[in-house]
């Protein structure tokens, strides 16, 4: 014991200690200065880099949040390169060792964001050039020009429509007078293994607008595109969502605490969404510029069609909102967005996963079937009450801001139970 108080006592290895104590000290302070400069450029330059690129906010506040958790693990994981130091090579086994019991699909959604950081820094190296690239760039424009796609449609299409370039031509130039409906199959059960039926026909759709845009162009005969297999999705993937009934709309606008402030922001966002027909996107997306409070109208602002649309607010919906921005919404934020967070992230605007989680929760509340999730149910619900109320379909379209008679139709429904009450007997029937 004295040899150890001696030993303790000696000014050798005190120093050494004290110095080893001060390296560690310096080391965590370098951490917590770089977390904080990182920090710094992902909500400020990065964020400006995605709004640039016309992403939403609710993307660019997914991407914020992604890489904000990915700065503080390569922080904490001191033998690791820091944020500004991940190069794209680096990428998987970073995700391996960050999230080693994630799923696949919680870990491409920080590989997107990584992704898109490494673009913004400039060292995302893209593969080397191919001779067909210009075709897929003259898609994505045309897509952008005259269809006026959003920016995930775009990527959802530039993606599929890249694999299936990759795996016909690989580094060889576009020959499409070589394509065969062979290799439109051979393609095909690629791209589809060990998917969801639901998600293989998205791909596959990607698949067939394209070689559609070639045929267009004079390229290549209309059959390659007819050759595209059609994937038949049965049960819930195909349905119409099922509405609600002026009950159940009562239940579920009575299911909101109105003295909270929050419940006064979840009842008018559901007001939109159930008697304006607004979709969810279009809530998230409002600015308090867009409600004309003197001759009660809401501009909604050009949206994945390519065009905006005014619609006239109701007595009771323009109330709900007026209610939330002028008691419950958060002052002295520089955000202009109509809904605002209210604990996490105070003052920023409300997320996508926000408005579904608080639907979802009102769907809970009324004890509605467990299968209920979604907030495109209230959208339908809005377009079937105008159907039964005899609106003509072409008001009903201009409302929901659709293009094609076609797309309306998917939304309008007719009451089975009603139809039955005024059903006649049949003649032998007593």
């Amino acid at each position: 014991m004295a040899n150890c108080r001696a030993e303790y006592a000696c000014p050798t290895v005190m120093a050494n200690k004290h110095h080893h104590r001060t390296r560690a000290c310096i080391r965590r302070q370098a951490r917590n200065r770089g977390l904080a400069e990182d920090l710094a450029v992902i909500h400020g330059d990065f964020a400006d880099y995605l709004r640039a690129r016309g992403y939403a906010p609710f993307s660019v506040d997914f991407y914020e949040r992604h890489l904000v958790r990915m700065a503080c693990w390569l922080r904490a994981y001191q033998r690791g390169p820091a944020l500004h130091e991940l190069t794209r090579q680096a990428i998987p086994r970073l995700l391996a060792k960050a999230l080693p019991h994630c799923c696949p699909k919680t870990k491409r959604k920080y590989y997107r964001a990584v992704v898109h950081w490494l673009r913004f820094k400039g060292r995302y190296s893209e593969p080397i050039d191919r001779p067909w690239v210009p075709w897929l760039n003259d898609y994505l424009q045309f897509l952008q020009t005259h269809r006026g796609v959003g920016q995930s449609t775009l990527e959802a299409n530039e993606t599929n429509a890249k694999a299936f370039m990759e795996h016909q031509f690989g580094a060889r130039r576009a020959n499409w007078s070589q394509v065969k409906p062979a290799d439109i199959w051979s393609f095909a059960r690629h791209r589809i293994r060990g998917v969801k039926p639901i998600t293989g026909k998205h791909r596959l759709g990607c698949v067939r607008r394209f070689l559609r845009f070639v045929h267009l162009k004079g390229a290549c005969m209309p059959q390659l595109a007819a050759a595209i297999p059609r994937i038949a999705v049965y049960g819930g993937g195909s349905r119409r969502p099922e509405v609600l009934t002026q009950q159940q709309r009562r239940r579920l606008l009575a299911s909101f605490r109105r003295t909270t402030l929050e419940g006064k922001r979840d009842y008018a966002m559901t007001l939109c969404m159930l008697d304006l027909g607004l979709r969810g996107g279009e809530v998230i997306g409002l600015r308090l510029q867009d409600i004309d409070w003197r001759t009660g109208r809401l501009t909604v602002r050009v949206t994945k069609t390519g065009r905006g649309r005014q619609l006239p607010l109701p007595a009771h919906v323009l109330e709900a909102l007026g209610d939330y921005v002028r008691v419950g919404r958060p002052q002295n934020f520089p955000s202009d967005h109509v809904f605002l967070r209210h604990f996490r992230r105070r003052g920023y605007p409300v997320s996508r996963g926000v408005l579904q989680g608080v639907v979802r929760l009102a769907y809970r509340r009324c004890a509605f079937p467990p299968g209920w999730a979604g907030t495109h149910r209230l959208r339908h619900t809005f377009a079937s009450r105008l159907y039964q109320s005899g609106v003509d379909m072409k008001p009903i379209a201009d409302l929901l801001g659709h293009q094609h008679l076609d797309s309306t139709n998917i939304y309008t429904q007719v009451d089975m139970r009603a139809l039955r009450q005024v059903a006649q007997r049949w003649p032998w029937q007593v």
